[in-house]
């Protein structure tokens, strides 16, 4: 089996960047320097990262790769994997010798091209393993940032609609490099309102791409969607519907049921805990296509079997999970509390009904105890809230909500 010689996904090496890819704990191949290349020739230097232990500023190996193929030829012959003729330093005979002429053009560039390498493993901690991409950070980039640090009031040009490609390269180039840790000790010298901007700014972009998510998949029918990749993804989604500060316990929880033939268990869709008390509450997630209403009734309406269902699957679950809490808290890994557990229901859209619909609804649910009912529309309405919150501009003495990022969630 032929096998290419080179590695198909290592790109060329530019003026800023370097592709790394891990052979060993010790050794690395590192982009092609490219000296010369035409449709028919190729001249390149394949360099390789070595953690050279004894001589530490010897870092750098390589190979130099002259090849040429003819017009008729698809790829060059070490793109075939053809090694038939290979002519290396090994095949040179006693009384034969080898030249390679390099000219003012191709010896520039493989100088840059070491100088580089050798710039990139002076600022490596270690070999990396696996594949990563090095972009380099020159000194008028570090001056701006040092500008930026020491002067916020110089920041507020990038705010400009004219500089947000700007915005976007600056902040590629910083989330690119190998250690976040001079970024930390950057945002450790910001002032204290220019942090809270910038943090401001992060939270509500979060905000506003799972608002579109949501707002987008109105009449999605799919519960895995939902459960998965909006609730899931996004538990604090979730949380808005407590006054408390909630996180998921489990989703897809067992919460009892089963008979003594092991048959009958019932799956929760979520669980989510106080953080404080350790209380549940317990959350069966609909789609917004589900019906709520159902057929009219002496000037009222009834409401459909895929509410009334739910509602009292829900019910079943908090009956199961009361009965069974011994043996299950015995059973799992973290502690919980089963205190009167809150229920919720999420299902259907306020925008599919008419007035007189949405009256009956609002009579049936507040009427309810021990069960909450919210619609799709009103809990993405609850997310454009808080994006209104924090978009707000606060004034010297006001503080505005900060979401730190623990994971997949906000801590509300």
């Amino acid at each position: 089996m032929r096998v290419p010689l080179q590695t198909p996904h290592m790109r060329d090496m530019t003026a800023t960047t370097v592709d790394v890819v891990s052979t060993s704990s010790s050794t690395a191949n590192a982009s092609p320097v490219v000296l010369h290349q035409t449709d028919m020739l190729r001249f390149k230097f394949i360099p390789s990262l070595v953690k050279n232990e004894k001589e530490p500023q010897k870092s750098v190996s390589g190979k130099l790769l002259y090849e040429k193929k003819r017009k008729k030829d698809d790829v060059f012959p070490t793109d075939s994997g053809d090694v038939s003729s290979k002519v290396s330093r090994g095949s040179v005979k006693a009384g034969d010798w080898m030249e390679f002429q390099l000219d003012t053009s191709e010896t520039y560039e493989l100088y840059h091209g070491l100088a580089q390498l050798y710039a990139l493993y002076g600022n490596m901690k270690d070999i990396p393993y696996g594949t990563a991409t090095y972009t380099r950070v020159d000194n008028a980039f570090r001056q701006f940032l040092s500008i930026i640090q020491n002067d916020p009031s110089a920041a507020r040009m990038i705010g400009n609609e004219e500089n947000f490609d700007l915005v976007k390269t600056l902040l590629r180039l910083i989330t690119q490099t190998e250690s976040l840790e001079s970024l930390k000790k950057s945002l450790m010298e910001l002032q204290d309102d220019n942090l809270q901007h910038l943090t401001t700014t992060l939270n509500i972009e979060k905000l506003q791409r799972v608002a579109t998510l949501m707002a987008d998949n109105l009449d999605n029918n799919s519960e895995e969607f939902w459960q998965t990749t909006v609730f899931k993804e996004n538990q604090w989604v979730l949380a808005q519907i407590f006054a408390c500060p909630c996180t998921i316990f489990s989703d897809k929880a067992y919460v009892g049921g089963k008979g003594v033939d092991n048959s009958g268990g019932n799956l929760c869709d979520f669980i989510y805990q106080n953080r404080l008390s350790q209380n549940v509450a317990l959350i069966e997630i609909k789609t917004p296509c589900t019906e709520i209403i159902g057929n009219s009734y002496r000037g009222t309406y009834s409401f459909s079997h895929e509410l009334s269902g739910a509602v009292n699957q829900v019910l079943n679950y908090r009956d199961n999970l009361t009965k069974s809490y011994y043996t299950i808290c015995h059973q799992s890994a973290s502690q919980f509390e089963v205190l009167s557990p809150k229920c919720v229901v999420i299902i259907g859209k306020l925008a599919s009904m008419n007035s007189t619909q949405i009256a009956a609804f609002e009579s049936f649910r507040n009427s309810l105890s021990g069960v909450q009912i919210l619609t799709f529309d009103e809990l993405y309405q609850r997310v454009i809230d808080l994006i209104a919150i924090l978009s707000e501009t606060p004034s010297p003495t006001q503080h505005t909500p900060e979401l730190e990022d623990e994971g997949d969630e906000f801590p509300f």
